[in-house]
């Protein structure tokens, strides 16, 4: 498991738009500046000083950036800010998915287990097919 959740997930949402973007798209819950920091230098350690932890009033808008519930914001700040970790060790992946994995039915839940399955299980190749032409009969 990654030990900083929140900055590898930020560091993801970096790479498909820019800091200023990420503070509109976080409700400006947090400045561009501080996003940069996050992602360029971590957690603790801005360019200028320290880069602190969000406080609870903010996670509403990181998690609307993020995709995830106000709850899997505070575990990820927990992992990158205070080295708490879940009791059980989770991706940031995971982290991030988890909520939108429970909103769905069973059913649809049961047939995403099917898609992610079917990626991760080895293809066994079928052995090559021969030909054999059979003579034709005669008339």
């Amino acid at each position: 498991m990654t030990t900083t959740p929140f900055r590898d997930t930020a560091t993801t949402i970096a790479e498909r738009m820019d800091y200023v973007a990420m503070q509109v798209g976080c409700d400006k819950a947090r400045s561009h500046t501080w996003w940069r920091n996050v992602v360029e230098h971590g957690p603790w350690k801005g360019q200028q000083g320290r880069t602190a932890p969000p406080t609870p009033d903010e996670w509403a808008g990181i998690a609307k950036l993020f995709g995830t519930t106000e709850d899997q914001v505070c575990a990820m700040i927990a992992a990158d800010w205070f080295g708490v970790q879940p009791g059980d060790a989770v991706s940031a992946r995971v982290l991030q998915l988890a909520p939108l994995l429970d909103g769905l039915t069973d059913t649809e839940a049961e047939a995403v287990g099917v898609v992610i399955r079917s990626m991760r299980s080895p293809v066994v190749p079928s052995p090559p097919r021969r030909v054999v032409r059979l003579p034709k009969k005669p008339d």
